[in-house]
């Protein structure tokens, strides 16, 4: 596999240039294709989650978040001349990514052995510290039983697809991306508000915003 990805954004005028990533040891691919569809992504950052437990930093996934190549003239348009310390410092390059008209994909690879409800628990408990998400409570409950009887050893990822009215979950024992969903759960607030988790204000793995932010800053202009 190359280590780059070159893509040609939908002008047709540019090209960008992703490299893949490796966090902990996971390789993540410069390029992953949506969940059910042929649109294929481009790696914008990854980096791994961790907690300080009694003095020590347990880490126990690595996040990788790709988008649509389309997405960087989208985001020059709003975000061009800004500053990455002013984007990041006000997340206003994350909460633009988040309502962006593109498809978006995240792996997230377990580092550290975890049961499908504590990975789904933790989500819905992010989700609700969201103001104002608009997130249907039968989605949350959805997404409960699609993990309930789940469990993620380190090396399986769970793959959530996002488009622009639903979110597609997939699971896998490797490095690949599946091809087609294991559930869907057609909530557009929801399929927002997971993503939020992550790239959001407060999100879940800071290592993977900075990651993200610096790759996709160095293509805006």
């Amino acid at each position: 596999m190359s280590a780059f990805s070159t893509m040609t954004n939908a002008c047709g005028c540019k090209q960008l240039d992703f490299g893949s990533l490796d966090i902990e040891g996971i390789p993540f691919a410069a390029t992953a294709t949506t969940l059910g569809s042929t649109t294929e992504l481009i790696l914008g950052g990854a980096g791994f989650r961790g907690l300080e437990i009694q003095g020590k930093l347990i880490k126990f996934t690595a996040i990788g978040i790709y988008v649509e190549a389309a997405i960087i003239p989208h985001l020059s348009q709003k975000l061009a001349g800004k500053s990455l310390e002013e984007l990041c410092e006000n997340d206003l390059i994350f909460n633009e990514v988040v309502a962006a008209p593109h498809d978006k994909l995240v792996r997230v690879t377990f580092l550290a052995p975890l049961t499908g409800p504590q990975y789904s628990e933790k989500v819905v408990e992010r989700i609700g510290l969201i103001e104002n998400s608009g997130v249907k409570e039968e989605s949350l409950k959805l997404f409960l039983e699609i993990f309930k009887t789940e469990n993620f050893p380190p090396g399986t990822s769970v793959v959530v697809s996002f488009t622009k009215s639903a979110l597609k979950i997939a699971f896998t024992k490797d490095n690949e991306i599946p091809k087609e969903p294991a559930a869907v759960i057609e909530d557009e607030a929801f399929a927002c508000g997971f993503l939020a988790s992550i790239i959001g204000k407060d999100g879940v793995s800071p290592a993977a915003k900075n990651s993200f932010a610096k790759r996709i800053y160095n293509h805006l202009k």
